[in-house]
Parts: C-alpha cells; structure tokens; sequence
C-alpha cells in the first residue's frame, strides 16, 4: 500500500507488518505521519519543554 505523509508529503510504501497498514487500510483517509517527521516532531517537542539556559 502506497501512502503519503501528511508533514513532508513524502511517499512510502507500506507492508502489512507496518504499525498503520491496518488503520490505513479500515480508512484510506487516515493521517499517516512518516517515521523521520515523528522523530522530528517527537524532538521538537521535548526541546519545547526544557527549560532556557540563562544568559
């Protein structure tokens, strides 16, 4: 199954053993996020909530 990601617009092809494939398969609408965008956002977010080093 050919998704596109809904952060970069990349697309991956997916097989059954895929965590998604069948949440995607149910509804092809789903949001399907690729794993570099989940790092990316999953890194983001814990940098959010440091603290800001003091000057």
């Amino acid at each position: 199954m050919e998704v596109r990601c809904m952060m970069c617009g990349k697309k991956e092809g997916i097989k059954e053993d895929h965590i998604d494939y069948r949440k995607l398969q149910k509804n092809p609408k789903a949001v399907y996020i690729c794993t570099l965008c989940m790092a990316r956002a999953f890194h983001e977010a814990k940098e959010g909530q440091k603290p800001n080093k003091p000057i």
